[in-house]
């Protein structure tokens, strides 16, 4: 299943029924808050026409807005403010566009990849496609296929988490997505472990550990805990964290985090 994006220098040039649509955050043709309300209903991309800009969703490389080479320095700005970024570019610019992270050592952005083939439908590894422009669109718009679901534009669907138990070490599998809080079950351990995909990072924000109230004690959440900076974990330095064990031992830990891929935490 795909979807319809138009996106438009003018924002009053889009039909105001559309269901997705596209504008700029910075520049000549950045969009007015009243621009952005003619939309209430619609999913919002914003759009970023150069890399010191520290807004939107996308950032515009092309002639006359962001380089290749300016691109990771971008994405890695946008994640660092918790954004999951896309680079928009021509289908011709793309390798160029690669080669920049690659030689940045810059994990790669999702794509949004203008050709104008009049074919609705995704290139390899995309997650839209502008496929045709005005007159052609049918307005002073253009109109580009976009998947079922766009990471950081659409919200994280709801997957459910697993936990397991094995030799007395608890094991919970966590979703990917940006600032995602959720709670693992530590009672009875010492110790905490991230464990990653191969290659893949995942960074801890906060870890606030919880233990066991009564009616003659409140309070049991400790001051002791990690609450940045970031901490980044990668798959041959998993930890551990040590689990609090005074004065109450921690029974449970929540975990602000944000990755890419599924990962698993452990604590025995």
């Amino acid at each position: 299943m795909t979807r319809t994006l138009y996106d438009s220098i003018t924002a009053t040039d889009i039909p105001a029924s559309a269901q997705m649509v596209a504008g700029y955050v910075n520049g000549t043709y950045r969009w007015s808050d009243a621009d952005w309300a003619r939309f209430p209903n619609a999913i919002k991309v914003r759009i970023a026409t150069r890399a010191n800009v520290n807004d939107g969703h996308v950032l515009d490389v092309e002639t006359g807005a962001a380089t290749p080479g300016q691109a990771p320095g971008w994405v890695q700005m946008r994640r660092a403010a918790g954004i999951d970024p896309t680079v928009y570019c021509n289908a011709s610019t793309q390798v160029a566009v690669q080669a920049a992270f690659d030689a940045a050592g810059v994990p790669q952005p999702h794509y949004w990849i203008a050709h104008y083939d009049n074919v609705p439908s995704l290139p390899p590894g995309a997650v839209a496609k502008q496929y045709i422009d005005p007159p052609s669109a049918g307005g002073h718009y253009d109109l580009s296929t976009v998947a079922d679901y766009w990471p950081g534009v659409d919200p994280v669907p709801y997957q459910p988490t697993t936990t397991t138990t094995k030799d007395n070490t608890v094991f919970k599998t966590f979703q990917p997505g940006t600032h995602v809080q959720d709670v693992i079950d530590v009672a009875g351990c010492t110790k905490l472990r991230v464990l990653t995909g191969w290659s893949r990072d995942v960074i801890i924000h906060k870890l606030v550990f919880i233990a066991d109230t009564d009616y003659t004690r409140t309070g049991g959440t400790y001051d002791k805990g990690y609450d940045g900076p970031d901490w980044t974990f990668v798959p041959d330095r998993p930890g551990p964290y040590d689990i609090p064990q005074a004065p109450y031992p921690a029974v449970m830990c929540a975990v602000e985090y944000s990755a890419d891929h599924t990962f698993d935490l452990s604590a025995h």
